[in-house]
């Protein structure tokens, strides 16, 4: 146990260090660096380049894993409370409930995205209009091409995890899909069409149907070819406000009533 313990302060000493060596490199750098966001990822991948976007007043410290952003944000948070220095947290949403979201907000300070991943956000219909636009494609052609392979994909995951028939034709266009559950208190009933697929498909194959879409053979080189694309200045903003929709507005906090009110 006791080194369990250790090894989990050693990670905290190690993450708390590289997010002070952020801030102050920032300050070196005369940059307007106010907090901390850890996210998860690591410092080439997709999560970093968005929230770095979407928040530049924060130095963005990937960590890993969902469970370690929520698990050390508050304890960080403390860690840096009194120089004045705000940390917040934040992870894809995945299946997590309103009531989870709030309770996980509540205890620990981290964010979750409006949408399932970051993939669903960097796959947003708005965010593929400004990948046309960049590389001079029809987006109502491939945001056609997109739905209709989804749609495809979600409809063969439910034939094989469903012991039940379902008869649709091979040559049949799947419109929508329909899933019901009814429980003791309430019916709960999700359709998922073309309009609302690319939102809500929680999957992160999402990012290879795109890219395939876009002739990238897979998710990889779709997201190195957008990480590139975001570092354009003549679209960066776009993608910026883009992304901030399907992102959480962060609410600072009093540092120094949180000082007083351990």
């Amino acid at each position: 146990m006791a080194k369990s313990d250790a090894d989990k302060n050693l990670s905290v000493k190690m993450i708390t260090d590289v997010a002070l060596g952020c801030i102050n490199q920032a300050r070196t750098d005369k940059a307007s660096k106010v907090g901390i966001l850890l996210c998860e990822g690591d410092d080439n991948s997709i999560d970093k380049a968005v929230y770095s976007l979407v928040f530049p007043e924060l130095c963005i410290v990937p960590v890993g894993g969902c469970s370690i952003v929520s698990r050390y944000t508050p304890k960080i948070r403390n860690n840096l409370l009194d120089l004045g220095i705000y940390v917040f947290g934040i992870i894809d949403r995945d299946a997590l409930s309103k009531r989870e979201i709030k309770n996980l907000n509540y205890r620990t300070g981290v964010y979750t995205t409006k949408l399932p991943f970051i993939e669903n956000i960097i796959c947003a219909p708005e965010t593929l209009e400004i990948v046309c636009d960049i590389k001079n494609l029809d987006f109502e052609l491939l945001l056609n091409k997109i739905e209709t392979e989804l749609l495809k994909t979600l409809w063969q995951k439910m034939k094989e995890a469903l012991p039940i028939n379902l008869g649709v034709e091979k040559n049949e266009r799947i419109k929508s899909l329909c899933v019901g559950v009814e429980t003791r208190k309430k019916q709960i009933l999700k359709v998922v069409s073309k309009d609302n697929i690319l939102y809500s498909y929680r999957d992160k194959i999402i990012v290879s149907i795109v890219g395939n879409a876009l002739g990238l053979q897979g998710k990889k080189p779709y997201y190195n070819e957008i990480m590139e694309m975001m570092k354009n200045p003549d679209y960066s903003l776009r993608f910026a406000k883009v992304f901030s929709g399907f992102i959480p507005k962060l609410e600072f906090y009093d540092l120094e009533y949180e000082i007083l009110h351990p």
